[in-house]
């Protein structure tokens, strides 16, 4: 689950330093950094927030490939190291006086990177580990199934596939239910229950959000939780699609209501979110076999209002060949509030008449597959 943080730091000075790059003056947070291949380029610190928009805390550029965030903090939080102009990013929490110290490979910094320094954040390392071997292993079996249909072999294997794709990711929520219930009161759970459905976890994320009132009062990313739960469940299914207007990838404005009168499949995604990258084959499916007169897809890319955000936007849609409508919503300003789109990806299924008729973590690979052939095979 990108995904469901807001917070506001205190004060923040720059400073250089002789054998490694340091930022500010002083502070009682530090986030140290060592990613190989970095080749002298900067690298930045984000305050991860509960809306889409961030907060961006401060840029340097690496010595040999390390360097150190030193801010002033008073409250518990989550934050992104990321460098620009490559995709993924290094995603942690940090409590005041913390010691962070965060790894990987500049050239794939999501799979390669590890995080150190507290006890929570080991154990949100091994979390996101797990749901990483997860995705590899779930990806290889789509990629064997991919190729064995286009030689028209895939018949005798949908059984297997759909079985070991069905006990992977079962494994996986079971891990992650473990995780967060060992400690329904640790801060790391606001991250780990993206991963889960909401719809099927109604009682663990109520739990969660009970121990988490209980431990941080004042916190204001458990406040803006505790308010997203609330509104989690008066359920927007039936309800009007907000319209939205934005640009799409040729520069072109597109409005929801364009759409009218055919089911649309809404694919709210950031380009720093694996799984909405790992997403990409499956959607360029249920386009190729249902896109036309009854269907099309709508992706909304919600990132950062900056100019090489963009760019990765672009090109990751150029190297995939993305082929559906494709718009740009910087900073989330005109859908994030909206639609409450608090983690990704977030998809929702649109009837003919722009009502939204399905949404949840269950729209999603095979599952979303079966909902679009259902809808417009039958109608």
């Amino acid at each position: 689950m990108k995904s469901i943080w807001q917070i506001i730091l205190v004060s923040a000075f720059l400073l250089g330093c002789e054998n490694e790059k340091k930022s500010f003056l002083e502070g009682n947070l530090t986030v140290k950094f060592d990613i190989d291949q970095l080749e002298q380029q900067k690298v930045v610190l984000e305050l991860i927030t509960f809306n889409p928009k961030r907060i961006q805390l401060d840029t340097i550029e690496g010595e040999k490939g390390k360097g150190t965030f030193i801010l002033n903090t008073d409250r518990t939080s989550f934050y992104s190291v990321y460098i620009p102009g490559k995709e993924g990013e290094i995603r942690f929490m940090a409590n005041p006086n913390d010691i962070i110290t965060v790894t990987g490979n500049a050239n794939n910094l999501f799979a390669s990177s590890k995080i150190s320094g507290t006890p929570e954040n080991k154990r949100l390392d091994s979390l996101i580990t797990y749901i990483k071997a997860t995705k590899y292993y779930t990806d290889s079996l789509q990629k064997v199934f991919k190729k064995a249909e286009s030689k028209q072999m895939h018949y005798a294997l949908i059984d297997q596939f759909q079985t070991l794709y069905g006990n992977a990711k079962l494994k996986e929520e079971v891990y992650v239910t473990n995780f967060v219930l060992r400690n329904p009161g640790q801060f790391s759970n606001l991250m780990a229950v993206n991963s889960l459905d909401k719809n099927r976890h109604k009682k663990i994320f109520q739990l969660i959000d009970s121990a988490l009132l209980n431990n941080f009062q004042n916190n204001e990313d458990v406040i803006k939780f505790h308010s997203i739960i609330d509104s989690w469940y008066s359920s927007a299914i039936g309800k009007k699609a907000p319209n939205f207007t934005l640009l799409n990838s040729e520069g072109k404005t597109t409005s929801l209501s364009d759409y009218e009168g055919k089911y649309v499949l809404l694919d709210f995604w950031n380009t720093g979110c694996r799984p909405c990258i790992q997403e990409i084959p499956n959607l360029k499916r249920i386009q190729k076999e249902f896109g036309g007169d009854k269907f099309e897809i709508i992706s909304i890319c919600i990132d950062r209002n900056n100019p090489g955000t963009q760019d990765v936007w672009r090109r990751i849609n150029e190297k995939y060949q993305t082929n559906w409508t494709q718009v740009y919503d910087a900073g989330g300003l005109a859908t994030a509030k909206k639609y409450k789109i608090t983690h990704y990806p977030t998809m929702m299924v649109l009837d003919p008449l722009g009502n939204i008729i399905d949404a949840g973590n269950h729209v999603r690979g095979e599952q979303a597959y079966q909902i679009i052939r259902n809808l417009v095979s039958y109608d």
